[in-house]
């Protein structure tokens, strides 16, 4: 009976220990003579996982960013694995020392090599977000790296200008009002170009509509080159920091995970155009037809600089628009907790 207890006990910790169990793990890598530590946070029950990066800014490390930006609780939640790399060797602040180069991004695969080894991973979801210096890095990772990361999230960081990218990649950049838009914007032309994406955006003020105290603008372009999307948020009265107002590493995880790299080839959006599939909008002399929708839907029409022209609550799929200047239109339709948005021309 003792014997048998033991070997009980036995399985119950092989179970704790061998994958099953949340678990951290801090380990240092040398890489071309340099050394760094990296923390990883991998939930219970993964089965072959995507992979997400949070860069660190200035002074920072990969504890304090893991502690900061809440990330594991998401990676819980969804089952990725939530990586945590530090600029210095023993896991203590430090700086990238290569912002805008490839220096570091040995580490980084060396990282991912020893994630598939233990994990299984999937390599066509390994996706990368940072803050400031991290933010820098992560459009390194969108530029240089397009075969290796699905899409990047940069918040705060800026992006180089010249870049070849192996294929057009999806990009999520965030940041505060107060830090200067016109480089942000600047940021936000460049990629619009390397993705080849329609100029016109769909803009959503607030960010969600549903927290109309958010402060935040989304601007989404796309559908772009091979299905990839453009999306920057700015955030009001925000300065210099990881926001905040909304919990980004949900809203980046939202983002990151309607892509993958399908066989390294090229980005495909996972949900959006299948939401866009169920919705259709349209506009016939005056009435706004809605298709696809329930038999009770809000409908939001914003114009191009984000104004709301009208609020409706319809139930018969259709409702007036008359009288209005010739022009663009976006459609809210929100319904099921899910919002999407619909171009309309007023001639």
């Amino acid at each position: 009976m003792i014997r048998n207890s033991f070997y009980l006990i036995g399985f119950v910790v092989f179970l704790i220990t061998g994958g099953f169990a949340q678990t951290n793990v801090t380990k240092s890598f040398t890489v071309n003579g340099k050394t760094n530590s990296c923390i990883w946070h991998v939930p219970s029950g993964v089965n072959k996982p995507a992979v997400v990066f949070f860069i660190h800014g200035a002074n920072g490390s990969g504890g304090a960013f893991q502690n900061e930006t809440k990330g594991d609780v998401v990676a819980d939640k969804e089952k990725f694995i939530a990586v945590y790399p530090s600029a210095s060797s023993n896991g203590g602040a430090g700086i990238w020392s290569d912002m805008s180069g490839t220096s570091h991004f040995p580490f980084f695969q060396a990282v991912i090599d020893t994630l598939d080894v233990r994990y299984k991973i999937d390599r066509n979801r390994i996706y990368m977000t940072g803050f400031s210096q991290g933010g820098f890095i992560s459009f390194v990772a969108g530029c240089k790296f397009s075969n290796i990361f699905a899409a990047v999230a940069p918040v705060s960081g800026h992006a180089g200008t010249s870049c070849t990218l192996k294929r057009p990649v999806s990009v999520f950049m965030t940041f505060g009002s107060q830090e200067g838009a016109a480089s942000f914007f600047s940021d936000r032309d460049i990629w619009l170009k390397l993705d080849t994406c329609p100029a016109t955006p769909t803009v959503t003020r607030p960010y969600p509509p549903s927290k109309p105290q958010s402060g935040i603008t989304r601007l989404t372009y796309g559908p772009c080159a091979q299905g990839t999307y453009v999306v920057v948020d700015s955030i009001g009265g925000q300065g210099h920091q990881w926001p905040t107002k909304l919990n980004q590493a949900e809203e980046v995880w939202a983002f990151f995970k309607q892509f993958s790299l399908e066989g390294s080839t090229a980005a495909k959006s996972r949900i959006s155009a299948k939401v866009s599939e169920q919705v259709s909008v349209s506009y016939i002399s005056g009435i706004i037809h809605l298709q696809g929708v329930g038999e009770k839907s809000r409908v939001k029409v914003i114009d191009t600089r984000g104004r709301q022209i009208t609020k409706e609550f319809t139930t018969v799929n259709q409702f007036t628009f008359k009288n209005k200047s010739s022009g663009v239109y976006m459609v809210m339709v929100e319904q099921n907790d899910r919002t999407t948005a619909h171009r309309i021309v007023v001639p």
